[in-house]
């Protein structure tokens, strides 16, 4: 193990150990309000949360099949589609978002697209994702914080608009410059590739909706565990998922974004919600996600061996 990997580890293991200690000293300090909470574990609402938020979950793995079919000849099912993206999304929990991009292109090896598309579906995947939740956080911003004059935040929306409007339009010539980074990390030059404008802006509304089905299973959870968080409050729970979503993924040190994500659906839930709140649903959310991640990740392994769509198979089959 080289160095790099070393540090990249052990820069992991002190930001999971930071937001521990953080969350516990946030127990400590509310742990008068948290003993006098009551639980009240309903399995009806946690089951809808889980079933409903694998909607949302699967809707990730829609929109992925749409981007790599728009390059391959032979296009993927849903059912393939779920075999190859889901198995991959279990790596997110090892430090360093590489190994989800590393084992897509040995799976997809077979389907006759290049490593350079491949990740640049990723990233541009990314990019959409992160001008959808945006969106969701001015939201929050203008509602809930409420921190500027309304002619401020309306120019911060028109700004937020123009750049993702900028980026539909000329988004080859602003990937050749994000694209630089990738390239050292890989080794390779990956050159940008032409997309179509209308499929850019039919991911973003995907993305849109795709965090509504969360976003109510976060609040069937809530119910699941007896708290109480009003339905009129999805949109700003949209919000924090979404922030949380995007600073998780940017945070690549932190496996599956691990405490980055539970630190800051805090620091939002604390605005709407009453502290206990705040406190342990980011933490029993993060083990629904870790549940719904193996479920699908588990059924993706056994698809994949059964219609044979991963690579050894795939040959084995061509050659019968």
């Amino acid at each position: 193990m080289n160095l790099k990997k070393i540090l990249q580890y052990l820069l992991a293991l002190i930001v999971i150990v930071a937001v521990g200690y953080f969350f516990y000293l946030e127990f400590k300090k509310n742990w008068d309000a948290i003993r006098a909470y009551h639980f009240a574990i309903n399995f009806y609402y946690i089951v809808a949360s889980i079933f409903v938020m694998t909607i949302g979950f699967l809707m990730d793995t829609y929109i992925w099949q749409i981007f790599v079919n728009d390059y391959l000849p032979k296009k993927l099912t849903f059912c393939e589609s779920m075999a190859l993206y889901n198995t991959t999304a279990m790596l997110k929990y090892i430090p360093g978002k590489i190994w989800i991009y590393t084992a897509q292109i040995a799976l997809m090896s077979s389907k006759g697209i290049s490593k350079a598309v491949l990740i640049y579906i990723n990233l541009i995947c990314f990019i959409c994702l992160t001008f959808v939740s945006a969106i969701y956080a001015l939201y929050y911003y203008l509602f809930y914080l409420q921190m500027a004059p309304w002619e401020i935040s309306i120019l911060i929306f028109i700004l937020l608009i123009a750049l993702d409007f900028i980026f539909v339009i000329w988004n080859t010539s602003i990937i050749n410059y994000l694209i630089i980074p990738i390239n050292r990390i890989f080794k390779r030059e990956i050159q940008p590739i032409k997309i179509k404008k209308l499929l850019l802006i039919y991911l973003q509304l995907l993305y849109l909706l795709g965090y509504v089905p969360v976003g109510i299973g976060m609040y069937f959870l809530a119910k699941g565990i007896g708290m109480e968080i009003p339905f009129s409050s999805i949109l700003p729970v949209i919000a924090t998922l979404s922030v949380s979503l995007v600073l998780g993924y940017i945070a690549f040190f932190s496996p599956g974004g691990l405490g980055i994500r539970e630190g800051t659906m805090f620091v939002m839930l604390k605005q709407f919600a009453n502290v206990e709140t705040a406190l342990i649903l980011p933490i029993a959310m993060r083990l629904i996600y870790i549940i719904i991640e193996l479920l699908l990740g588990i059924i993706g392994i056994l698809v994949g061996m059964k219609y044979g769509y991963f690579p050894k198979q795939a040959k084995s089959r061509q050659k019968q």
